[in-house]
């Protein structure tokens, strides 16, 4: 087991994990819930015409959060 996970860590930082989509594909609907309880859709804001940017980072990433801290996301909010 050990060596496994050894092999599986050596190929995810030789080929890197992505989860962006193609472009032009359409990305599956989903809903999640908000901590005050409130649910969100998105294909209810995007039948809205809304545009829907998610920005998934975990802070202890240190490439993640240097992002986040550059506030370049601020100018499309």
């Amino acid at each position: 087991m050990k060596h496994f996970f050894t092999l599986f860590l050596s190929c995810c930082m030789c080929f890197g994990l992505q989860a962006q989509l193609e472009d032009g594909s359409i990305a599956p609907d989903f809903t999640v819930t908000d901590i005050d309880g409130n649910t969100h859709t998105l294909y209810d804001y995007t039948s809205q015409g809304k545009a829907v940017i998610l920005h998934i980072f975990a802070a202890w990433s240190g490439p993640d959060w240097n992002y986040v801290q550059t506030g370049a996301l601020n100018t499309v909010w």
